[in-house]
């Protein structure tokens, strides 16, 4: 792809907006048009070297046959949505994986992915389609992260950790190894996991607990 979108003005947006500067410095990567957001969360844009594009009629009025884009939203469910409007549009998604990342190379990588520096990819890992790493993040050997799955900054996954679809890791929270996260589950800043938690729920404390439920995505 010679052109590349990015779904999401707010700043994780821009923070992705970097992340495709900085390899573009390091190897010959695709022009960076700026930004497309959706009608609902219009706002100006903080780096004014990236345009806010318009709206999702932008991309029905210009060609996209080498366009690809990316949805740089931080919550999993609107991401979901976002990611199911332009699939619906057929457009094409890209990875943003920082070079200042830590990615083993027999990583498995979906697309919509995106890794921020520092994040330590480890041997075997699986990340699903528009999943999340942020910074400063490490995931353990054959750790799975499912679709829309959001790992924020100084996370720690041991070895054979699964993170369901959707799930929303705090800042700062940890999990002991063989550990199942159910899908769209919220585990709170700086928790420590050392047991299986179910889906749909909220968990937080040392060692985590469950604390409330959510209504199914």
């Amino acid at each position: 792809m010679k052109r590349v979108v990015i779904i999401g003005a707010g700043a994780h947006g821009h923070d992705v907006a970097e992340i495709i500067r900085h390899r573009a410095q390091n190897e010959s990567g695709p022009a960076l048009l700026g930004f497309v957001v959706d009608s609902g969360y219009l706002t100006e844009p903080c780096d004014p070297r990236l345009p806010i594009l318009g709206d999702w009629e932008w991309f029905e009025k210009t060609d996209c046959t080498d366009l690809a884009v990316i949805c740089a939203v931080g919550d999993p469910a609107v991401r979901k949505r976002f990611v199911e409007k332009a699939q619906s549009l057929g457009l094409l998604f890209i990875n943003a994986i920082s070079p200042a990342a830590h990615v083993l190379p027999d990583a498995k990588i979906g697309k919509g992915v995106m890794v921020f520096p520092h994040a330590v990819i480890s041997r075997n890992v699986h990340l699903s389609d528009h999943s999340v790493v942020n910074a400063g993040s490490t995931l353990g050997h054959d750790t799975s992260i499912e679709r829309y799955g959001t790992i924020s900054p100084g996370v720690h996954l041991a070895g054979n950790v699964s993170i369901g679809e959707g799930c929303y890791m705090g800042i700062g929270s940890s999990v002991i190894e063989r550990v199942s996260i159910g899908a769209w589950t919220t585990i709170g800043a700086g928790a420590v996991v050392v047991d299986d938690i179910p889906r749909n729920v909220i968990a937080v404390g040392v060692p985590a607990r469950v604390i409330g439920t959510k209504r199914p995505t």
